[in-house]
């Protein structure tokens, strides 16, 4: 008997995989690591990263919810002070509500907008590794220590 492997089994591996990376260099940061900045006057903060990630990937899956995009919010928003356990928490919170979306949506016919569902969780993994190019600037910038998976 053969397991019949589909779209979404593939993109939640996908995603799992490029949020693991995301996991492990969260676990060389110390709080104050979020404060940093790369040395021009636009830069914004490493916790901005994080913040836009957190938000952009919530803000996905309440598409993936409702069919439609509703706008940009970012949980981190909700906290006086963020920490990276705090940002991982956020995260590992949006990773479950997405496979839980991956097993129970009809995927071959749900819509976001006018584009196939798997166009959403996509633009997810596009925008992760987007900023994946972003926390590596930090990483060399500041000599933080290179996580093993991403060596």
């Amino acid at each position: 008997m053969t397991t019949r492997i589909t779209l979404a089994d593939i993109l939640l591996t996908e995603w799992r995989h490029i949020r693991q990376q995301t996991y492990d260099y969260l676990d060389t940061l110390a709080p104050h690591h979020l404060d940093l900045r790369l040395p021009f006057p636009e830069s914004q903060t490493l916790g901005y990263q994080f913040w836009c990630m957190v938000g952009a990937h919530e803000s996905y899956l309440r598409a993936l919810e409702h069919g439609r995009w509703q706008g940009f919010a970012s949980s981190l928003d909700e906290f006086k002070q963020v920490t990276p356990d705090i940002i991982k928490a956020q995260m590992q919170k949006g990773d479950a509500r997405l496979a839980e979306l991956l097993q129970t949506l009809p995927f071959e016919t749900h819509t976001v907008g006018e584009q196939p569902a798997h166009k959403t969780v996509l633009r997810m993994i596009e925008h992760e590794m987007h900023h994946h190019g972003q926390l590596i600037n930090f990483l060399f910038c500041h000599r933080l220590p290179i996580p093993p998976s991403w060596a």
